[in-house]
């Protein structure tokens, strides 16, 4: 089994080397898309290429953005793959908590695709205050560590099972349909989202976004009113920020602080606070109500729990199959 990464990246230059290593750890091969940095972005990608072969720069094109593109990724590297083999989304944002290579080799073969728990962690009010105080000790702090504040209230699919066979149209979006009419696993892998990161990162992000921003092309989450009050009320209500605003949503980074009262706190004992309620339900699967997985014996039985129930069902079906037909009794009619 090998895994390949699908990222695109655009002024990243703050983090795609730590995402790129973490990544190495678990992924054979990251095709890594560029699309139009001007941070110095492609120029990392290129150097951690020369030292690591399993990062391929695929090419930099600064092309409109729209989730189709990842299709060109996909579409140019297919045949690499083999039966068996996943695809990655790989977004220069994201750390795994789970090893994806360890998790992965659990899945069953007739599984299509996995779906996420992503645990976004947001820049609050203490995290200004330290930028303030020392703005190069707390970029040089690995992000994994100088951000803590989390809320679990999203889910994505992020691998799918390759079959080289198969092309992915750039009309088809995020992921192909045909991935879509596939079977989705019944267990979340869970990953760590650290979209703002420092107040320059986050003006950055902004300024990218804005073109598909305003034209609805994609990053509907990033148009909403008063930012930080709609993250700070979705356990409250359930409804998840990407109303649709104007020009004045995303004016600056102050804008983007998130009061670190509405969030959870994160130790760094993977004890992470799972709201299964704030999440799409994974399709196929009952919703799971408020239902919160916060401790680290909780999360590892309720995984095994549901991978005894995949492989129970899975044998029940071949049982069946193997069955013999039942004789009729005789003297019976049809």
């Amino acid at each position: 089994m090998k895994i390949h990464g699908l990222c695109i990246v655009k002024d990243e230059a703050d983090v795609i080397a730590e995402c790129l290593e973490a990544s190495l750890a678990w992924c054979d091969h990251v095709y890594v898309f560029d699309n139009g940095s001007t941070d110095g972005t492609w120029q990392i990608v290129q150097a951690l290429a020369a030292r690591h072969p399993a990062i391929v720069p695929f090419k930099q094109d600064p092309a409109p953005f729209h989730d189709g593109l990842r299709a060109q990724i996909h579409d140019a590297y297919r045949q690499r793959t083999e039966p068996g083999d996943w695809w990655c989304r790989l977004d220069a944002d994201e750390f795994y908590v789970d090893d994806p290579r360890t998790f992965l080799a659990k899945v069953p073969m007739d599984v299509d695709y996995v779906v996420t728990a992503i645990f976004a962690y947001y820049f609050t009010e203490l995290d200004a205050a330290a930028w303030q105080a020392d703005d190069q000790a707390f970029n040089a702090t690995p992000v994994t560590r100088r951000l803590r504040h989390y809320l679990n209230h999203w889910s994505e699919p992020r691998f799918m099972r390759a079959d080289p066979a198969r092309a992915w149209g750039p009309d088809q979006g995020g992921w192909p349909r045909w991935m879509h009419a596939g079977r989705a696993y019944p267990v979340r892998i869970w990953v760590k989202h650290y979209a703002y990161r420092s107040p320059p990162q986050i003006e950055r992000r902004l300024a990218t976004r804005r073109g598909a921003i305003d034209s609805g092309a994609a990053f509907a989450h990033e148009a909403v009113h008063d930012f930080p009050a709609a993250i700070a009320s979705v356990t409250r209500t359930g409804n998840l920020p990407g109303r649709p605003a104007g020009p004045a949503a995303c004016v600056g980074w102050r804008q983007r602080v998130v009061p670190a009262s509405a969030l959870h706190y994160d130790d760094q004992d993977r004890r992470l606070v799972v709201n299964e309620h704030l999440m799409p339900p994974i399709p196929g699967q009952p919703a799971l109500g408020t239902a919160r997985l916060s401790h680290p014996w909780i999360a590892p039985l309720a995984r095994a729990a549901a991978r005894t129930r995949l492989r129970a069902r899975a044998l029940w079906k071949r049982v069946r199959a193997a069955e013999p037909p039942r004789p009729r009794p005789s003297g019976s009619t049809s």
